[in-house]
């Protein structure tokens, strides 16, 4: 199987699996030299993926260059939670439409029906001014979390780690949250690419506190 997903300018391939048996007979790569034209006649114009060991050979040799990588964390040591933090708090009915401008401005791509899905228990930061500078979303993936600025991206980070998050995945160009996990008892476990063909996407990495899912980003 091979999912492709589509937001805006911006299309996702992942979950490209095969079965052990199947391997070695070029049905990875078949899958995704289909998704790729896909996306073609779409006119997609960036085409995106975060690779396993087993995939980036493959990726690369149809086009796929890495563009940045993916550090994934685990908690090793539990620490006492830290106590409610006044400014972070429920998502009200009403402020998704500000959820939805933070993500596109951080992640270059129209994601409203995908965010949709995982809006229930959703948390937000606010600013001095009351305006939402953050969000992050437990049920997506390891729980996604952006943030305009590190006082709201620490500050939903504590949020998560302190109601049991247990793994984080960040962007390497965020060296904030990667210096916040390794102070707050988690351990490198590995990195994985990020790639992309017909470049990357004007996204910034340094907003992205958690990533969610591979298949997204």
């Amino acid at each position: 199987c091979a999912n492709g997903l589509l937001q805006g300018n911006a299309g996702w391939l992942g979950n490209i699996i095969v079965l052990p048996e199947y391997r070695r007979q070029g049905i990875g790569r078949a899958m995704t030299e289909e998704l790729v034209q896909f996306f073609q006649t779409k006119r997609i114009e960036h085409q995106l993926l975060v690779a396993t060991e087993m995939g980036e050979r493959v990726y690369r040799k149809l086009g796929f260059q890495a563009v940045s990588y993916y550090i994934f964390f685990a908690r090793q040591n539990a620490l006492p939670a830290t106590g409610p933090l006044s400014s972070v708090r429920g998502l009200l009915p009403g402020e998704e439409e500000a959820l939805f401008a933070l993500d596109k401005s951080v992640t270059a791509e129209k994601r409203v029906p995908f965010l949709q899905r995982y809006l229930h228990g959703a948390w937000i930061h606010e600013d001095p001014s009351r305006r939402l500078d953050g969000y992050y979303l437990p049920a997506l993936g390891t729980g996604f979390i952006v943030a305009t600025n590190d006082t709201a991206g620490l500050a939903l980070m504590r949020h998560k780690v302190d109601h049991g998050g247990n793994v984080c995945i960040v962007p390497e160009q965020n060296r904030v949250a990667v210096d916040f996990l390794r102070a707050h008892g988690f351990v490198e476990t590995s990195r994985a690419p990020r790639m992309a063909l017909g470049g990357e996407v004007a996204w910034q990495p340094e907003c992205i506190y958690c990533r969610g899912s591979g298949f997204s980003g």
